[in-house]
């Protein structure tokens, strides 16, 4: 079984993009900065960018609203500003499909399999 990777960065990514390009690692960085440089400049401008068969990126605006700090535990008023959201697209959801499956355990698996049916609401016997 493959081993899980806690945690990768930036310099993974770049790593992999020279690799898979034939790219120096420098030329790989110029790339990967210049994409996320037109993400952001796309999404300053129109709030929404669209990436077929990869996902959605969106600018949210949010309102003012009343929080607790939690380490004083005092109601504190939490300025409006703007949320970045992702949705993926169905046919990346559908390519992940196999590797989360890689990664569960065989005691899970195992038990996802005698799970029953609940009996349907309404329905005595």
């Amino acid at each position: 079984m493959a081993k899980l990777v806690s945690r990768v960065g930036k310099n993974d990514l770049i790593g992999n993009v020279a690799g898979t390009a034939e790219l120096t690692k420098e030329n790989a960085k110029k790339v990967i900065n210049a994409v996320l440089e037109g993400i952001f400049s796309i999404l300053k401008q129109s709030g929404k960018l669209h990436l077929v068969n990869f996902g959605t990126f969106t600018v949210k605006k949010t309102k003012e609203r009343q929080g607790i700090n939690p380490k004083t535990q005092e109601p504190i008023t939490i300025p409006a500003g703007f949320r970045m959201g992702f949705k993926v697209s169905k046919s990346w959801k559908e390519g992940m499909k196999p590797r989360k499956q890689e990664q569960v355990p065989e005691k899970t698996k195992a038990a996802a399999k005698k799970v029953t049916k609940p009996p349907a609401k309404g329905k005595k016997k």
